[in-house]
């Protein structure tokens, strides 16, 4: 019986809803849908459109406020999924119109009752929170409204990328103050592959967290895998929520929606509070909006985040007026697309489009640059712009445009190899300096150069493959240099600091763009210091060349096979040794005993030991490695006498040949042998002494 009077209540209570909708204008669409049984689906609610359609292309304020005034009709209709309370915490019964209602299981005749808190759980089951849509100048009732672009990206082939250290805008100009590229993401992405968007020259990421009150139908359902692959492959982010705010409550739950979701996580970028909404947010006064925007934004901060205001130039203009707004401690975000931001306020990120294309992306998303200084983790440090310049020698382009702090030298997605490079510190520095090294294809690591001097090759058509940078003097303590290498195949790799490589060695992989920051002393890295280099053992040997006596230079052998001559009575006048490819650093070090002379000082890394010219006899020898090669590979090697024939083997910096007994050395062998490995042997005396 009771189960009889359920069922007539819930039919009496669809008509009341019924006669409701047709008298209430503010319900319709989903709305009137619910109501006849027909639950709209989840809709695809994602951010919307940032930029105003008055932002694409010039307009007179005046016509900027009438279009935008003129748009904030529409409905606020369903949410992405049902399963909790709406956002102004009020609930909805679903109108049940099947003829039979929901029953438990096992119930099979209509005279067995149902407890009662079986029809409190069948009505909980049954409601669902209030949709949101989004209704701004890009969406309308959730639907994608169609932007004109202000250029086509086919207008500049390179449109919105790095060209000779600089930034590009879609006709071919440069973007004034842009130092680094990213993107805005959201379930309406789809899954993203990542690994791809970090090698297409992509900085950092925005990812949606969420929007609306602190409902979990309310989360972004993308939120988890995107903020995991970015943490996973060092891609500094930050976070935004989309918000519905009318009120403080509403802000309130907003912000509890964030810090749930935040839980964790360390965004670089800080959190963004994005106000943009027509039909709930944009329905209130700027005053209202203000105290929207600080309620959220202190709950933010007392939690230890940064955070941000996005809203289109419009919005920024008209309705973002309240003096909480100028909070210096709160970054702007701000929509235009437009060939440049014509705010005239200062602001971090400009989003330039919603039609990008990034490797990993399928579809269009929007594209962001951050303006002035690079962003410097979670920290509001600032850094010193003058304190270094910069120059690459790319490959086909020549010298690139000296570029400062924190900037791209080289160019990346041409897949051109960096050639050479250029650092210099700035005046008014003290006694600070710089000196830096490349690894160099077919050369292996050259020597350091200092301040303003090319390292590299130029006209040589070899790509650097890694590079070592330090900084020198007495100013040195006061900072940290950290720089990263953008590689063929693998994108950018992750920061290193202060003489550590950063690249590849060993993987005959070109070097196409490099990034170096100097920041204070114990100031947050500018990203994760994880994965900056990559080395191969890959060392092709020991290479080395005799002058001889009636032949002079003979050519190079290596790795063991004799250098000189044997059998003729020929003595070696002097030696050239060379370290063939290392993947480490380090150098060989030689000397020669030379007659009448006795021992000479060290050379090494080709220089010449002995003498040319005068007829001088190479008597003995010592050779050893240093730095990083020294700790990988022992240096083996033996001398050819004059009377004895080979001599013993010896290694690493021991003496071999005679020495006092007048006694021409005739030949020599030299091999590498890694650590830990066993070395030629012959059993014999390897050096000779009076």
């Amino acid at each position: 019986m009771r189960r009889k009077i359920h069922r007539f209540c819930g039919i009496a209570l669809s008509a009341c809803l019924l006669l409701g909708a047709c008298i209430t204008p503010a319900l319709t669409g989903d709305a009137a849908d619910k109501l006849s049984g027909n639950v709209a689906e989840e809709t695809t609610a994602t951010r919307n459109e940032k930029v105003s359609r008055n932002d694409l292309e010039p307009a007179s304020e005046t016509d900027l406020l009438s279009e935008e005034t003129g748009d904030k009709t529409g409905e606020l209709t369903g949410q992405e999924e049902a399963g909790s309370t709406p956002k102004d915490g009020k609930t909805t019964p679903e109108t049940e119109t099947k003829d039979d209602p929901v029953v438990n299981e096992g119930e099979t005749d209509d005279n067995e009752t149902v407890e009662d808190e079986d029809i409190t759980k069948a009505s909980e089951e049954e409601t669902e929170p209030e949709e949101l849509k989004e209704n701004s100048f890009r969406y309308q009732n959730g639907e994608l409204i169609s932007e004109p672009q202000v250029l086509s990206r086919a207008s500049y082939p390179y449109a919105w990328q790095k060209v000779n250290g600089k930034y590009m805008n879609s006709i071919g100009q440069v973007i004034e103050g842009a130092t680094k590229k990213g993107i805005d993401v959201s379930h309406h992405q789809g899954v993203i592959d990542w690994e791809k968007v970090k090698k297409d020259g992509i900085d950092f990421a925005i990812i949606r967290c969420g929007y609306g009150g602190d409902y979990q139908s309310y989360d972004d359902r993308y939120w988890i895998r995107n903020v995991t692959e970015c943490e996973r492959l060092g891609i500094p982010y930050g976070v935004y929520l989309y918000s519905y705010s009318e009120n403080i409550e509403d802000a309130k739950s907003e912000a509890a929606h964030a810090l749930r979701l935040l839980k964790g996580h360390k965004p670089a970028y800080g959190i963004y509070y994005d106000l943009e909404d027509e039909n709930t947010t944009g329905r209130v006064s700027n005053t209202t909006i203000g105290t929207i925007a600080k309620t959220f934004c202190d709950q933010l901060s007392s939690a230890g985040y940064k955070v941000g205001i996005y809203a289109s130039k419009y919005w920024w203009t008209e309705r973002l007026t309240s003096s909480v707004f100028k909070n210096e401690k709160w970054s702007k975000w701000v929509a235009q697309y437009n060939t440049s931001c014509t705010y005239e306020g200062s602001y971090d990120i400009w989003q330039c489009t919603s039609t990008g294309s990034v490797a990993g992306i399928n579809g269009a998303v929007d594209l962001n640059f951050w303006m002035g200084d690079p962003q410097n983790s979670n920290t509001s440090t600032s850094i010193d712009r003058n304190i270094i310049s910069s120059a690459g020698h790319v490959q086909t382009d020549g010298w690139t445009a000296s570029v400062q702090n924190g900037d791209q030298i080289g160019v990346t997605g041409q897949s051109k190899r960096l050639e050479a490079f250029q650092i210099k510190i700035g005046n008014g520095y003290g006694d600070l300096g710089i000196r830096y090294a490349s690894f160099v294809e077919d050369q292996g690591w050259q020597a350091y150069v200092t301040s303003g001097k090319t390292s590299g090759t130029t006209g040589e058509s070899k790509a650097v493959q890694a590079v070592k940078i330090q900084l020198t003097g007495s100013k040195a303590s006061n900072y940290d240099v950290y720089y990263r290498a953008h590689v063929q195949t693998y994108g950018w790799l992750g920061w290193t600091k202060n003489g550590a490589a950063a690249g590849t060695t060993g993987y005959e992989k070109r070097m196409e763009a490099l990034q170096v920051m100097i920041l204070p002393k114990g100031a947050a890295a500018p990203g994760a210091l994880s994965n900056a280099y990559k080395e191969k053992a890959l060392t092709k040997g020991i290479g080395y060349e005799a002058h001889m006596q009636t032949y002079c230079w003979l050519g190079e052998v290596a790795n063991g096979a004799t250098g000189g001559i044997t059998g003729q009575s020929k003595r070696m006048e002097a030696l050239q040794i060379n370290l063939e490819y290392p993947q480490y650093s380090g150098d060989v070090s030689y000397r020669a005993y030379v007659q009448n002379t006795g021992w000479q000082g060290w050379k090494s890394n080709g220089e010449m030991a002995g003498t040319t010219g005068q007829y001088r006899r190479m008597e003995a020898v010592q050779i050893k490695l240093t730095g990083k090669m020294a700790e990988k590979y022992d240096i083996y090697y033996r001398a050819h006498v004059q009377t004895y024939g080979w001599l013993g083997w010896t290694k690493n910096g021991a003496k071999a040949g005679t020495e006092g007994m007048s006694k021409r050395m005739e030949g020599i062998q030299i091999q590498l042998v890694e650590k830990g490995k066993p070395g030629p042997s012959s059993g014999q005396t390897a050096f000779r002494t009076k």
